[in-house]
């Protein structure tokens, strides 16, 4: 037992015996206070004489690490920084001066114009995936246009939420709505719609998985939510899956 702890327990019995004697229950109080406050005093020596008991290592620094690497591992570890703050450009979440100055402090001692090169390249191949990722959403919005309303809202409000912030979408942010289905449907029907997609998706995130579960949870959803295909009720409860594993 810690002598904090000691003296805690100390200063608590010496109290309630005093209380026993007196019948005043403001010892209990004053022993416990005294009981820290020794423990505090005695432990904090104790510390004191295993610092001075302890021998000091030299910490080992990160760039004897740095020395360590190999001109590849470097170069891989430029790349990703550079991908990494180019994409925080793109995000808007940064300027290239402050792009350039971080790749700097992670990976130092490259020339100047190396890391403007390299972030560059960064910025190129950022480009070249945004276009297959803009190929992928249209194909999305595409399949959800061929839904009805409800299942056309939920498929892209869906992905909205859960993924459209991730780092593999490259800042494109969300799928407009109205954009993407505002021919077909008003605003109003819409925003109904969204509505009702946000009831699923949060009952959907209480879900979790269960080694004797015989479909209880979807037939729950389907019965709760009526209209929406099999394929989103599963998506709900796959998104209520991950959150509580």
């Amino acid at each position: 037992m810690e002598p904090r702890q000691k003296g805690l327990v100390a200063g608590v019995v010496f109290g309630t015996a005093v209380w026993s004697m007196t019948g005043q229950i403001l010892w209990i109080a004053v022993g416990t206070g005294c009981g820290v406050g020794v423990g505090w005093w005695v432990g904090r020596r104790r510390d004191r004489r295993t610092e001075r008991r302890t021998p000091v290592r030299a910490p080992v620094g990160r760039a004897d690490h740095r020395r360590e690497e190999t001109p590849e591992h470097r170069e891989s570890r430029l790349r990703s920084a550079a991908m990494h703050n180019g994409g925080r450009m793109v995000e808007g979440r940064q300027l290239r001066g402050a792009a350039l100055e971080r790749m700097r402090g992670t990976v130092p001692g490259f020339p100047p114009e190396r890391y403007e090169a390299e972030l560059d390249n960064a910025l190129a191949r950022i480009d070249e995936r945004r276009v297959e990722v803009l190929a992928r959403r249209a194909q999305h919005v595409a399949e959800a246009r061929e839904l009805d309303m409800l299942n056309a809202v939920f498929a892209l409000h869906y992905f909205n939420q859960r993924f459209s912030g991730h780092v593999g979408e490259y800042g494109l942010g969300r799928i407009d709505l109205v954009d993407a289905l505002g021919d077909l449907y008003s605003r109003e029907q819409i925003n109904e719609a969204v509505t009702r997609a946000d009831a699923l998706i949060d009952d959907g995130q209480r879900c979790a998985y269960f080694s004797d579960d015989d479909g209880r949870q979807i037939r729950w959803l389907r019965q709760n939510h009526p209209g929406f295909v099999e394929a989103h009720l599963h998506r709900a409860a796959d998104w209520g899956y991950m959150l509580n594993r």
